[in-house]
């Protein structure tokens, strides 16, 4: 009787010896829908408006801010993602998830703009029941369900008031942050407004110990490069905007955390000293990160003055400035297992006030155990957080155009308890067990489209798609429809069942080889988030390394030995065609659009027979007619015996500076031969088909080892920014060192 559960258990034993494929990663899946159901249905009520239903069940985790990496044996609680394979929720049928009409049409007729998903929170003890519900175990059975939004009456409160012109967006003769939506500005660690510098440096305090500020360089000194101030002392800065004379520095903060010691004892210790913590055997954190968002008066650029620091509840995870306002987005993670009047240990609060509990959204059938906090702030009147909401989300990736903001969440096909098996099926059979076909299971990514405007945030969207998004630019929106470059895993799936009790031991999936299984895929999607057009199965066993999108012709790498490059039509959103592929050694990384007709590449190339990555190449494609896509050049990046083999550009595009209109690509590279190491700042333009190294400036270390560096320019000069603190000023037609500070 319990052969099989011993077998189950070496399998698993077994299992986790294999390499997992980078596409399957731990996931708790569970089964038994009806049962599901029927447990959310029990202890609290639906809120119901119009047709429209908003509610929350979701799958308990260990929660944990920050966790400390403890000894096997200790106990541990972490953020535990939960890769939920929902079947089709209620309302929806068919593949491409057709849902009932509402019956609320307000909007529509032109009445005041409302949210089209709405809260089931009445009040925080309903909130808390649905966190507490999501302890139970629940099996899932697997079934793709491809979702729209539901649409509803509740509308945001509150008005907005003040405003601030859009920032300008004329051409200007200095470096500005790489964005990925033009006119909707992001954060960095360096911003450059013409004249003055700013950079998020690091100092060494009377103590000792290194601290970070911005340090605000004046280009116009009288004796040429002036630190005119260094504003702050930051333990965790993360980056910061220069907005005309404002300054918003966002910064981690963290409260005390507690310490269990194995014997139960807890005793208070210093979020600074449990930083310190590298390895642990009794420690047990509570939720305790915030955000700080810190304003400066920079009118007067030798003295700056803090005028407010606001709190918000959660780790920040990104921002934006655009129409004139300020937006924040922080996860906030709710300790449970507290008394459900103890509001602050579940509710996220902003400014010491916690969120009404009609201003925190419930996605319908959503599982998540976070919330996603979202503030604005009038940069006009900065000492006050105009509108904040929360929603409960699975943390995960933004992409900001200029009138909505979406965040895609990642769920794996990957269970905990499911072993992954290379080879032969028959393999897991054995005496008293029984193995049988319980389907193919595929990854999937939730999207959730909130608009804003004015500093206003509004609920309108939830839904799917297949597959796994790589980053922000596997997104774009155009005309009313958001498309997706997604890399899809689906894998059959198998199951063992005791044969004396019938009972279901686990689930294993059979694979020939690690690569089996991924395709590629690109779909549309309407403003309620319903797939309208999809383009699947494209470079089996590759992956997405990069994608991009201009007007209505997307564009994405993948990557196993050779690099297509796919380019396909999404100006018909119902279908989708793929008008070109094109096949060239190793892979891009990032792509960036150079003028109206070429495409830029940084990646790496690779050997055309193994794959085997070398080092770092520029590549830049002729797109002028997306049905015929070609490489004009490449170019490996070596310099002096030293070839290149990373870049920070690779993977935060913010780093890279760029400029078509300037013809300026700028980023850090390091590289090795032999023994031997090099950290440079390389600037190249693009002359008559053959990129031209500009700059190759080489760093050499400090005693405390290699600082990382940034590049900007004012008309023509370039500007060396190091995070030590040195700036220099080299001759973009020359190359000559002018200045340095």
């Amino acid at each position: 009787m319990k052969k099989g559960r011993e077998f189950l258990d070496r399998l698993k034993a077994d299992g986790e010896k294999l390499p997992v494929p980078e596409s399957l990663k731990p996931e708790w899946i569970e089964e038994n829908i009806k049962s599901y159901e029927e447990k959310r249905a029990e202890g609290y009520s639906e809120k119901k408006t119009g047709k429209g239903l908003f509610r929350t069940a979701g799958l308990r985790r260990g929660l944990a801010a920050a966790a400390c990496v403890c000894l096997m044996g200790a106990a541990v609680l972490g953020v535990y993602r939960m890769g939920l394979l929902s079947p089709e929720p209620a309302g929806i049928s068919g593949s491409q998830g057709q849902t009932e009409t509402p019956e609320d049409d307000s909007a529509a007729d032109g009445k005041e703009e409302r949210d089209t998903i709405r809260s089931a929170a009445g009040s925080y003890e309903e909130i808390f029941q649905l966190l507490g519900r999501g302890s139970e175990e629940i099996w899932v059975q697997n079934g793709e369900a491809e979702q729209s939004g539901q649409a509803g009456t509740e509308s945001f409160q509150g008005a907005v008031a003040g405003s601030q012109a859009a920032a300008d967006e004329s051409v200007k003769e200095y470096g500005q942050t790489n964005v990925q939506t033009e006119g909707v500005e992001e954060g960095d660690r360096i911003k450059n407004d013409g004249r003055y510098l700013y950079q998020l440096a690091v100092r060494k305090g009377e103590d000792g110990k290194n601290f970070q500020g911005i340090q605000i360089v004046d280009t116009r000194g009288e004796k040429g490069l002036q630190e005119t101030a260094f504003v702050g002392n930051f333990e965790y800065p993360r980056e910061f905007y220069v907005q005309g004379d404002l300054l918003i520095v966002l910064e981690d903060g963290y409260d005390t955390a507690d310490f269990v010691s194995q014997e139960g004892s807890v005793r208070e210790n210093s979020a600074a000293e449990s930083q310190e913590a590298a390895v642990c055997t009794d420690v047990w954190y509570t939720h305790n990160q915030y955000t700080k968002i810190h304003l400066y008066d920079i009118s007067d650029r030798a003295n700056p003055k803090l005028e407010k620091t606001l709190r918000v509840d959660g780790a920040y995870s990104t921002s934006r400035l655009a129409d004139g306002y300020f937006y924040c987005f922080s996860f906030y993670v709710p300790e449970t297992g507290r008394e459900e009047t103890d509001y602050h240990s579940y509710i996220p609060a902003v400014e010491g006030e916690l969120i009404p509990a009609e201003d925190i959204f419930c996605p319908e059938d959503g599982n998540a155990q976070e919330y996603l906090v979202m503030v604005s702030i009038d940069p006009g009147r900065p000492e006050e957080i105009l509108e904040s909401r929360a929603v409960m989300a699975d943390s995960g990736m933004f992409y900001i155009s200029r009138e909505n903001i979406y965040l895609s969440s990642w769920h794996s096909i990957y269970e905990d308890q499911v072993s992954v098996i290379y080879g032969d099926a028959q393999e897991i059979q054995q005496e008293g067990m029984t193995v049988s076909n319980a389907g193919t299971v595929r990854d999937y990514t939730e999207i959730l489209r909130f608009s804003y405007d004015s500093g206003r945030f509004l609920a309108k969207a939830q839904g799917r798609v297949p597959g796994r998004l790589l980053d922000s630019f596997s997104l774009d929106e155009s005309g009313g429809y958001l498309r997706a470059a997604a890399t899809v895993t689906e894998c059959g799936r198998l199951r063992m069942t005791e044969d004396e009790t019938g009972e279901v031991l686990g689930y294993a999936y059979v694979l020939k080889e690690e690569n089996e299984g991924l395709t590629n895929s690109l779909y549309v999607l309407d403003e309620t988030l319903k797939i309208t057009g999809r383009i699947e199965g494209l470079a089996a066993g590759e992956q997405i390394y990069s994608a991009r999108f201009l007007g209505d012709t997307a564009y994405f790498v993948t990557f196993r030995q050779m690099d297509p490059l796919f380019a396909v039509d999404v100006s018909n959103p119902e279908e989708p065609e793929l008008l070109s592929e094109l096949k060239v050694s190793g892979f891009s990384e990032y792509l960036h659009f150079y003028g109206d007709d070429l495409l830029l590449g940084l990646g790496f190339e690779a050997d055309e027979d193994t794959g085997e990555q070398k080092g770092l190449k520029l590549s830049m494609f002729d797109i002028h007619d997306p049905a015929e896509v070609s490489e004009q050049t490449r170019l490996e990046l070596a310099g002096d015996g030293y070839g290149y083999h990373y870049s920070p550009a690779l993977y935060d595009y913010k780093s890279l500076l760029i400029d078509p209109e300037r013809n300026l690509i700028g980023f850090e590279a390091e590289g090795t031969a032999g023994n031997a190491f090099r950290q440079a700042y390389l600037v190249y333009s693009y002359e008559n088909g053959s990129f031209v190294k500009r700059l190759e400036i080489v760093r050499e270390n400090s005693a405390d080892g290699y600082d990382s560096c940034r590049g900007t320019f004012i008309g023509e000069s370039f500007y060396l920014l190091v995070q030590d603190g040195s700036v220099q000023e080299y001759s973009l037609e020359t190359g000559e060192l002018l200045g340095e500070l």
